[in-house]
């Protein structure tokens, strides 16, 4: 024997009052995997079109520091496809730290301004470009800026048991107290600050050049300044 439930508008109501619930679940559901799928399909430019900046801040947002750095992008280097600012939120120790080891384990930063602890932490794990070189042949220029505070002692070389033999001081990062462009420009606090170029970028031929290009940017506000005090007298 079947029984025949007959469709009308209180079946059909009924029916929609007890199974709604599935129906939105099935509709979520999809909604997650069309997403999931669009990220993992989604396009990334490669390695050498793209140079990704993470900064460490409260102050800077994305919007503020990718204003920043898209007029300094077109000028420099322009036959990258990508250049994005991402915000690094310094959070408790252990978060940040863990934060670092992800994105430089992934390849994923090619330029950082960090705070000195997780500046001289990556430093001395030998994840930062030396840049006392560039500096030296003026494919940096710096001008005037004092860089002691830059300068970290690294492990260069180890024995066959893997216990240090030999120390270098190099320049693995370049003190962005001065910087006053970055205040103004990306809402960055500077303060203690150090602008360094990550070992595995992918991409020396043009992280290099964008990296002087957006340290010429941040010291133009500190000529500005000079500028001002010295009309002021």
């Amino acid at each position: 024997m079947r029984i025949k439930t007959p469709i009308n508008k209180e079946t059909v109501s009924g029916h929609m009052h007890y199974s709604l619930w599935k129906y939105a679940l099935i509709i979520a559901a999809a909604w997650m995997g069309w997403s999931l799928l669009f990220t993992v399909t989604a396009y990334r430019s490669p390695q050498n079109k793209r140079i990704d900046l993470y900064v460490q801040s409260f102050t800077a947002t994305s919007e503020s520091i990718n204003a920043f750095i898209e007029p300094i992008w077109k000028e420099t280097v322009p036959e990258m496809e990508t250049v994005e600012g991402v915000v690094l939120m310094p959070l408790d120790d252990y978060t940040t730290s863990q934060q670092l080891m992800t994105y430089t384990m992934a390849g994923d930063m090619d330029v950082v301004f960090l705070n000195n602890q997780y500046f001289k932490n990556l430093a001395e794990q030998n994840t930062l470009i030396p840049l006392d070189d560039l500096v030296a042949d003026g494919t940096l220029d710096v001008g005037d800026v004092d860089l002691t505070n830059g300068y970290v002692t690294v492990v260069a070389e180890y024995d066959e048991q893997d216990r240090p033999v030999k120390t270098a001081r190099r320049l693995y990062g370049i003190p962005l107290d001065a910087f006053d462009g970055f205040v103004n420009g990306m809402q960055l606090d500077n303060r203690g600050m150090y602008a360094a170029i990550m070992v595995n970028n992918g991409n020396d031929a043009n992280v290099v050049p964008f990296f002087n290009a957006l340290l010429q940017a941040g010291l133009q506000g500190q000529e500005s300044a000079q500028s001002s005090d010295t009309e002021t007298k």
